[in-house]
């Protein structure tokens, strides 16, 4: 069976948490925990829809779901791609399904139950 690529779509939340905001302040890219790492190309080469939490560039919280296409490094900055053709910084996201990022350990899971 073939897989289809989900389309991507998402939910902007603003917190107002003071770790969340001190998070935000910095623009330099954080390396991400090699396992986690793991987790995202485990996801990309089964080619499986996933629930995504993480940071736009503008600083917003979004919620949304995809399946990911491939990996890539612009600017020494590592992103993954959607097939939406979304681009994520890997050091933005907090959540990969139910599995938040090392980095991100400490923020709650805004995931809906519905």
């Amino acid at each position: 069976m073939r897989l289809r690529a989900a389309s991507f779509s998402a939910t902007y939340l603003n917190p107002e948490s003071p770790s969340f905001l001190s998070k935000l302040m910095t623009t330099d890219y954080q390396p991400i925990d090699c396992h986690f790492y793991d987790e995202l190309e485990a996801a990309a080469t089964q080619r499986r829809r996933v629930d995504l939490q993480y940071f736009n560039d503008l600083r917003q919280l979004c919620l949304g779901s995809g399946v990911i296409k491939t990996f890539f490094i612009r600017d020494k900055v590592e992103f993954m791609q959607l097939k939406s053709g979304e681009e994520i910084r890997l050091d933005h996201i907090i959540r990969l399904d139910d599995k938040a990022a090392p980095a991100y350990a400490d923020y709650p899971d805004f995931s809906s139950g519905c």
